[in-house]
């Protein structure tokens, strides 16, 4: 295994004043993590297969859920209805998924994954596991598995925050108790 580069110090000056004084220290630690996090998987799957973020989000959306419409695949992921629309279009084109008529609706189209979509999915998904294990190798076991249930409770949670109103206060969740 590669060892990382350790950071300058200056580097981490820098990393702290940004971080460390974030008037909004959560939310923008996650972005942070998020964009080191899948940059670079990003950048590795456009320069190996020619693949953009929104085609491979589509092809994990398949895998994991299976068949579902692109409409499906905006709110599950939150990625822009045109930027979606457009990856179903080259992956369908590519032969990676499938397409049919919803029998409900048939304005609607049923997306499913092709045997070269799932196994370029297969593929790829390695390098995400790889990057993972790279940001969380500085938490301990205990910590990963509670790192791991607070984001579980942070993303699946009932109350369908993602949709409110960003000037809508949340509900204090000590007056329900």
């Amino acid at each position: 295994m590669t060892k990382s580069r350790m950071a300058s110090p200056a580097e981490r000056g820098l990393r702290e004043r940004v971080l460390g004084a974030s008037p909004i220290p959560v939310g923008y630690r996650i972005s942070y993590l998020a964009n080191f996090f899948v940059g670079p998987v990003y950048a590795e799957i456009s320069r190996s297969c020619g693949l953009a973020r929104s085609e491979f989000v589509v092809l994990f959306c398949l895998r994991n859920v299976g068949e579902l419409t692109a409409q499906d695949v905006c709110q599950i992921t939150g990625r822009p209805k045109n930027s979606v629309s457009q990856a179903v279009t080259k992956l369908a084109a590519a032969g990676l998924i499938r397409r049919r008529t919803d029998e409900q609706d048939a304005r609607r189209a049923i997306l499913g994954l092709t045997t070269r979509g799932r196994e370029l999915y297969e593929r790829l998904i390695p390098l995400f596991r790889l990057r993972e294990e790279q940001m969380l190798a500085v938490l301990t076991p205990r910590e990963r598995e509670q790192f791991e249930r607070l984001l579980r409770k942070l993303t699946l949670r009932p109350d369908d925050w993602e949709n409110a109103p960003v000037t809508e206060r949340p509900d204090d969740p000590s007056e329900t108790a």
